[in-house]
């Protein structure tokens, strides 16, 4: 597939039937057609909505990053809208899903992301080129739409490993905030998994999509695979608010201790402080005249202190 790569975004043109490349819209035959862009750009969704016929402010919605999955079915073009995960690697991210938008009419096959969709098999996307219909080219890219989620909550799931026991053994622990963000991640994942599923049981309920006619038993299999991946996501969610609930009683539970430690110390402090503060007073008092005096204030408060300390570690305040 021929790619023109801008920095901001690529396209990507090949005619279904051939494999033959094409560098633009403009030099591509009317022949079926499949077209992928990654990063969109205002100029390529003009020239597909004159020449596909497609509604150009449906093109746009797939920018919108809090669009949301639906599918839609007009006379002359078809518009499903999934939602995949982004690089969850990236530190600095305002969303943890964004859109993707597949366009038919029936002959060529138009796919729209914001930024490319993570998978760990890079085969799943290598086997599109070697698609001649419309209809395999969809069940490939819900496949894709799929194993993105499975790929990324492997990472999830080895996060929650990693970040487990380091904050249960840090008093301020490095991670939490990155740990604050997999909880929002997981909870964004599952809500866009459970949106994917309803648009994947509406193309199998309608399974005659405009000029399409879908395999119901592939979509089928595909709606299992998406379970899947709603169940996982649900069981990390869960995880990681155990996490999260096991260190906020973690913390209480070092508080209490530490408050303990520093009341019984100010006690044991307390005690000598007194009878020093005593013998501080400018009025006659015993021993004044003792040279031993000091020696014996300094073992009384030894005296009375130390049973005080040992009672205090007994009950383990100390």
């Amino acid at each position: 597939m021929s790619s023109d790569k801008p920095e901001n975004g690529s396209i990507s043109i090949m005619a279904l039937e051939s494999g033959i490349k094409y560098a633009s819209i403009e030099e591509a035959p009317d022949v079926p057609l499949l077209i992928e862009i990654v990063g969109i750009r205002p100029n390529d969704l003009s020239k597909i909505s004159q020449r596909f016929e497609i509604d150009l402010e449906d093109l746009q919605d797939v920018q919108d990053l809090d669009e949301r999955p639906r599918l839609q079915i007009e006379d002359k073009f078809t518009m499903i809208v999934l939602r995949v995960p982004v690089n969850l690697k990236e530190a600095k991210r305002e969303y943890s899903t964004n859109p993707i938008g597949i366009f038919t009419n029936g002959k060529d096959i138009i796919v729209i992301q914001n930024d490319e969709v993570p998978i760990r098999k890079e085969r799943l996307r290598k086997r599109i080129r070697y698609s001649t219909t419309v209809a395999d080219i969809i069940y490939k890219w819900l496949e894709i739409v799929i194993h993105s989620f499975e790929t990324t909550l492997d990472l999830v799931e080895a996060t929650i490993n990693e970040t487990e026991d380091v904050i249960m053994s840090e008093i301020y622990p490095s991670q939490l905030e990155w740990f604050f963000q997999l909880s929002r991640d997981a909870i964004f994942m599952e809500t866009s998994l459970k949106a994917n599923a309803k648009v994947l049981r509406r193309l199998k309920r309608y399974h005659i999509v405009g000029r399409l006619i879908l395999d119901v038993d592939r979509l089928e299999e595909l709606e299992v695979d998406l379970q899947q991946q709603v169940e996982l996501s649900a069981i990390y969610r869960e995880l990681i608010a155990n996490a999260m609930s096991a260190y906020d009683s973690m913390v209480s539970h070092n508080l209490n201790k530490v408050i303990k430690t520093l009341t019984s110390v100010s006690l044991l402090v307390s005690v000598p402080t007194l009878i020093a503060s005593v013998y501080g007073m400018n009025v006659g008092l015993p021993l004044e005249e003792e040279p031993l005096a000091f020696v014996v204030i300094m073992f009384t408060s030894l005296l009375i202190t130390l049973p005080l300390l040992f009672f205090l570690r007994t009950k383990g305040l100390v």
